[in-house]
């Protein structure tokens, strides 16, 4: 009974040392795990404080480019329009001036017509 009794201790006692080193590696990982998140976070704070001057200037600038390209858009169709108007009206005038000069060639003709009995 004593053997298992002095076995039963010293299986106590190696395992409540063992406890205590596991204990301690698992506060200082604990510990390291923090300090990390930490620093984590200090660098994200930091780089967000370099990117967002870049963000809003590029923001701007993006602005800037839809004015333009909204105001190129305005001009071309403008542009259009006026091609469109003209295109139009050459179209209406060439009209015109072809009844007009089928009348003249119809009344040359028969001016000749009439010269030639």
């Amino acid at each position: 009974m004593l053997n298992a009794h002095v076995s039963f201790s010293i299986f106590m006692f190696v395992s409540a040392i063992c406890l205590i080193i596991l204990t301690v590696f698992v506060v200082k990982l604990i510990i390291s795990a923090n300090q990390l998140t930490n620093n984590a976070n200090i660098i994200a704070s930091s780089v967000q404080k370099e990117i967002e001057p870049t963000l809003k200037e590029l923001k701007e600038a993006a602005k800037s480019i839809n004015s333009i390209a909204g105001n190129a858009d305005t001009q071309l169709q403008n542009t259009k329009e006026g091609i469109a108007s003209f295109v139009g009206a050459t179209s209406c005038l060439s009209g015109k001036l072809k009844s007009f000069a089928t009348g003249i060639l119809k009344g040359v003709a028969f001016g000749l017509g009439l010269f030639k009995k």
